[in-house]
């Protein structure tokens, strides 16, 4: 999750000058059960987004390997920029087969215009 996140955090500061916290000192992944804990110390911040009422600069979660969790950032309708494990960041389609059945919601931080 380290990396996904940190890829948010500096997408939000450049586009959006949103702050969001840092949490460097995380392990590379992280359960479900951590993410969603983090997620709740910041729920204030961030409104829960219908599925094709996605917008660009939406976060996407999406559900991988189990307990683990993945973020990305909505670039357009039905694409996403996110950072896999050992690679750069790369932008893909939410709507593939491979990424679809793990959406588990959009977001959309209060302080996005």
């Amino acid at each position: 999750l380290r990396g996904c996140w940190e890829l948010l955090r500096r997408v939000y500061r450049a586009e959006l000058q949103i702050d969001l916290p840092s949490y460097a000192s995380a392990a590379p992944t992280m359960d479900r059960e951590r993410l969603s804990e983090l997620i709740r110390a910041e729920r204030a911040a961030w409104i829960s987004i219908a599925p094709g009422d996605e917008r660009p600069t939406d976060a996407i979660l999406f559900r991988v390997l189990g307990r683990e969790s993945h973020i990305g950032i909505v670039i357009d309708k039905g694409r996403f920029l996110h950072a896999r494990p050992g690679t750069q960041a790369c932008i893909e389609s939410y709507r593939a087969p491979q990424w679809s059945r793990r959406v588990e919601g959009f977001y959309r931080h209060r302080a996005a215009p």
